[in-house]
């Protein structure tokens, strides 16, 4: 029997095992931000069935490495229109700055109540949760509209010397940038709190401004979190820049195999994967009846240690993963991690629709009537400021085989990534076999991030 044919056969009886041994009494309805007609269980093992299957519809049928290069694609503009695009660049980055001055304000001048202030909504649902999306489906939309390289340029200006020193530390502030935000996000029961965003939008910029000061623009793409973060969600997009500035439209995916990884890029991820998996923790029932009635501080304490080891476990099974495959493989660990890094960025995303979709369709639209008076001041600028938001945009269910289908899909995406560079990277007889533990990851990462969604 052939080792192709072994894997097939596997993964069957696999499949076949869960769903016979899932107990009937662990079913239960969905509720709580779900509305599927199925038990939880189901949707569970079907969903750890459908990653497995296509580990083994790969190896049956993928043979050969289709995506290491990367693919260049169709161009979506000609050569001759570059300079239009350049003004259009310069326009979107001048929005950038004024819509940054705007939700700023809102924040230091604005309400003091957060649901009558632009600035929570502005920055935890359009720019967290909105650039991640148009980041991964569009491309560098971050880049193009970031205010952060305006003002670095003008503290040149003021100094009198651009910034000079070569830049060597890759993503690493990157990721002690983004903790701080999603602890803020997470961690911090006053999160939303206009004075207090305030504060941390004024200490961000004052880091990212000398840290372009010193470096300047490889800190602005590396270092800055939003900058790094967005830009690996971005190499998934199907749009993307070339090296002569033009855009250009490719398939989905495949510019992730080409993804360049940095020091620091698979910290980044973890913490990415860690925060939104922690997200789904400290809102189950589970967590809200243990520590949901602690005091402030005992509470943001708690919060606080739930992240970190949150991000502790994601990031031990990523690892032990790969440390079995570089057994497997005679690869050092810090090679292997590397390796495959890419093949998280996938099911970040995913995690970040399952958890997020219905919290940008329904609360983003606050941003519609508060955008008409960012100020507090009466005014109705766009004739919004009276909207409501619209519950029945899309009905529960729809949401909920969004969220279903997010995780299943991202998690198939990263088999389908791992495949394709086990098979560019390892021997044929060892690439299937190198798959074995991430796939158990995968598997893992599927099966709890599904839990504790639907145990919401």
């Amino acid at each position: 029997m052939t080792a192709r044919r072994r894997v097939v056969l596997l993964a069957a009886a696999t499949g076949g095992t869960w769903l016979a041994t899932a107990a009937p009494a662990s079913a239960h309805g969905l509720g709580g931000r779900t509305d599927l007609p199925l038990p939880v269980w189901m949707f569970v093992y079907g969903a750890a069935g459908a990653v497995v299957v296509s580990f083994a519809a790969l190896a049956a049928f993928w043979p050969v490495a289709r995506l290491q290069g990367g693919v260049a694609g169709v161009a979506l503009a000609p050569a001759s229109r570059t300079g239009w695009t350049a003004a259009v660049a310069g326009a979107a980055r001048a929005v950038g700055v004024v819509l940054f001055l705007v939700v700023l304000g809102a924040a230091v001048f604005g309400p003091a109540e957060a649901a009558d202030n632009l600035a929570p909504a502005a920055v935890y649902i359009v720019f967290w949760v909105g650039l991640m999306f148009a980041s991964a489906l569009v491309g560098e939309v971050w880049r193009a509209i970031s205010p952060f390289p305006a003002l670095a340029a003008a503290v040149d200006r003021l100094r009198g010397r651009p910034a000079g020193e070569p830049y060597l530390l890759g993503h690493w502030p990157a990721v002690g940038l983004l903790f701080g935000f999603v602890w803020l996000e997470l961690a911090y029961p006053d999160r939303a709190d206009p004075r207090l965003l305030a504060v941390a939008v004024i200490l961000y910029t004052a880091v990212v401004v000398a840290g372009a000061a010193r470096w300047g623009d490889p800190f602005l793409r590396q270092g800055e979190a939003f900058a790094a973060f967005f830009g690996l969600l971005a190499a998934m997009a199907p749009v993307y820049v070339d090296d002569e500035g033009r855009h250009r439209l490719r398939p989905p995916l495949t510019g992730l195999a080409s993804m360049e990884v940095l020091p620091g890029t698979v910290a980044l991820i973890l913490v990415a994967l860690g925060s939104t998996t922690f997200d789904g923790l400290s809102r189950t029932r589970l967590w809200v009846d243990r520590f949901g009635g602690l005091g402030k501080w005992p509470l943001t304490v708690a919060l606080t240690l739930g992240l970190v080891a949150t991000i502790g476990l994601v990031g031990g099974a990523y690892v032990v993963a790969m440390k079995v495959a570089a057994a497997r493989t005679g690869r050092e660990l810090h090679q292997t991690t590397r390796l495959f890094a890419h093949t998280l960025v996938p099911i970040v995303f995913a995690y970040g629709v399952a958890h997020y979709f219905s919290y940008l369709l329904f609360e983003g639209q606050s941003v519609i009537s508060l955008a008409s008076d960012p100020f507090g001041r009466g005014w109705d600028v766009f004739g919004t400021a009276e909207r409501a938001i619209d519950y029945r945009v899309v009905s529960p269910r729809v949401v909920s085989w969004v969220q279903v289908g997010a995780i299943v899909s991202g998690h198939v995406a990263g088999v389908v990534l791992a495949h394709d560079r086990a098979l560019a990277t390892f021997p044929a007889r060892d690439a299937t076999r190198s798959q074995y533990p991430l796939l158990a990851a995968m598997v893992l990462f599927t099966v709890g991030g599904l839990t504790l969604l639907l145990s919401t």
